[in-house]
């Protein structure tokens, strides 16, 4: 069995979860995950806060044309080391 992807986890098991063509939100573990393309350059911006309010990704995914919603998630799972240790 394949482990589900970023944007799997993040539908199934967040809070406060929305989700549009440009724009996925959502509480994961107490992570705030949110995802949104920049209509102006087509780029992800991205940030992930901490529950204690600390960022550990904020930012624009540079090389993220052509990208969708989900590998823009998957980033920001990766990028802020949501995933770490986890079976």
């Amino acid at each position: 069995m394949s482990k589900r992807t970023p944007i799997q986890r993040l539908r199934a098991a967040a809070t406060k979860f929305e989700e549009e063509p440009d724009a996925v939100c959502g509480y994961w573990r107490g992570y705030l995950v949110w995802v949104e393309r920049d209509d102006a350059d087509c780029l992800w911006y991205i940030r992930v806060i901490h529950p204690d309010g600390g960022y550990l990704y904020d930012g624009y995914w540079r090389d993220s044309h052509g990208r969708d919603g989900a590998d823009a998630v998957a980033e920001a799972f990766a990028g802020a080391e949501l995933l770490e240790g986890d079976q």
